[in-house]
């Protein structure tokens, strides 16, 4: 990728985009998702929105889990907050540490980008990061929403499935692994072709910069979230 995205995006008027056609493409060519973002004219706002999917998708999640019985079992929790309790303050923690973990990430990703020779903003590469965000947490949200949502309808033995995905052999444990690498995986290659895109950077420096704000986003979210 060159300098000619954001120097187009910098020199010509921005374009109007639809969210929704964005984000739809995100999750085919993500490439020209991001091309479009950096080119449009609210670039900050399709990320938010972006963010906003993942943060109400994982809301439902965990109010479903508060009422079902559900407690962390795979990942034990880092906070001083009992297991049984733990998914009610997730539901106060979630979004804070989510705002907070991509501002974050986007500052640090931002700083390395400029270091290497990027052109772009920290506006565009805020909106990038957020809609990497709200693609890549689908890896995990769909099964996530889907079987919470069985529990708290009681077609679903939450604590019965929790303890099989923290069971190593079964299907649920595979399958839930599996998922998280598709998370982890996408979440990687979003971030380095958004700051790749916003930056005008070579393969090699966008996916350093795309790594180091993937660290930076996902120590923050887990600290806060299980």
């Amino acid at each position: 990728m060159t300098d000619s995205v954001v120097k187009d995006a910098q020199t010509s008027a921005p374009a109007a985009e639809n969210f929704w056609r964005v984000y739809g493409l995100a999750f085919m060519r993500p490439a020209r998702a991001m091309e479009r973002l950096v080119r449009s004219r609210e670039p900050v706002r399709f990320g938010a929105l972006g963010v906003a999917i993942t943060g109400v998708t994982y809301s439902l999640v965990y109010f479903f889990l508060s009422q079902n019985g559900g407690r962390p079992t795979v990942f034990k929790p880092w906070l001083a907050i009992p297991a049984e309790l733990y998914y009610r303050y997730n539901l106060l923690l979630h979004v804070p540490s989510l705002l907070l973990a991509w501002v974050a990430a986007t500052g640090f990703t931002q700083l390395a980008a400029r270091a290497l020779g990027g052109k772009g903003t920290f506006e565009t590469t805020l909106g990038a990061l957020g809609l990497g965000i709200g693609v890549a947490s689908w890896g995990t949200g769909l099964h996530d929403l889907f079987t919470t949502c069985l529990g708290y309808l009681r077609l679903l033995d939450q604590r019965a499935y929790e303890d099989a995905m923290s069971t190593p052999g079964t299907g649920a444990h595979r399958l839930i692994w599996a998922l998280m690498l598709l998370y982890l995986s996408a979440l990687l290659w979003l971030f380095t072709r958004g700051v790749g895109v916003a930056h005008g950077l070579r393969v090699g420096s966008a996916l350093a910069c795309g790594a180091l704000g993937f660290i930076v986003y996902q120590s923050i979210f887990a600290l806060f979230n299980r």
